[in-house]
């Protein structure tokens, strides 16, 4: 887990330089752990915020919740120290938007993404639209392949049948769709079935897409962004 953990790291920081973004990555089984032993960490955390995860009742939901908001504060500091910025992230509110994703309420201009895929929690900040989703690489099942994957996509994977390449491939093409609806705010109301990732470029929305895959271990991780990086 440690070394795949370190190749998530190392991959993310290679694409974060020639992408402008800033991300950060929590274990969120670490996280928990040093929570049980540390609640100051908790500091992090606004009026709001605080009262979102007092709602919340499983506690799987809060970890991921409160790592969410560690990732993206850590990632927001990083981006304003790039600009000889300092920021007191305990002030900053990551909320939900009406369309259920992340926003920075005090910097609406900046992109705000979070996935999650347990152990691990990823939190990107950028000035252009990015999304980003991370997944445990799996089998999916035909009807899966067959409701949300285009034919370019298929027939692809048609080649790959009875190799461990087809769970990587399969999953390489669904982190791409949730990481491009994420661009776009459109969760699951995005066509996933019309949307073909089997290239690293897609027109979506009158817009050109650009996909980055990378696949570490027994995880997958895609980020889709918009022209003009």
């Amino acid at each position: 887990m440690e070394k795949t953990e370190t190749m998530l790291k190392d991959a993310l920081n290679s694409l974060s330089e020639s992408l402008e973004f800033e991300f950060c990555l929590v274990n969120m089984m670490d996280f928990e752990r040093r929570l049980e032993k540390d609640l100051s960490l908790l500091s992090v955390l606004t009026e709001k915020e605080t009262d979102y995860l007092n709602n919340l009742k499983i506690n799987k939901n809060k970890i991921q919740w409160i790592s969410g908001r560690y990732a993206v504060k850590s990632a927001l500091f990083r981006h304003k120290l790039s600009e000889s910025t300092i920021v007191n992230t305990a002030c900053i509110d990551v909320l939900k938007g009406p369309d259920s994703a992340p926003y920075l309420s005090q910097y609406p201009e900046l992109c705000v993404s979070i996935t999650h895929s347990f152990p691990y929690c990823i939190g990107i900040v950028a000035k252009n639209k990015f999304g980003v989703d991370i997944e445990k690489i799996f089998k999916p099942e035909d009807s899966l392949i067959e409701h949300f994957y285009s034919e370019n996509e298929k027939g692809i994977l048609n080649c790959f049948k009875g190799t461990e390449e087809y769970s990587k491939k399969a999953m390489v093409f669904w982190t791409r769709k949730e990481a491009a609806s994420k661009v776009f705010k459109q969760g699951m109301k995005l066509d996933f079935k019309g949307l073909d990732t089997s290239r690293d470029r897609a027109i979506i929305n009158c817009c050109n897409i650009h996909f980055k895959s990378i696949v570490c271990n027994d995880f997958c991780v895609s980020i889709a962004f918009e022209d003009g990086i």
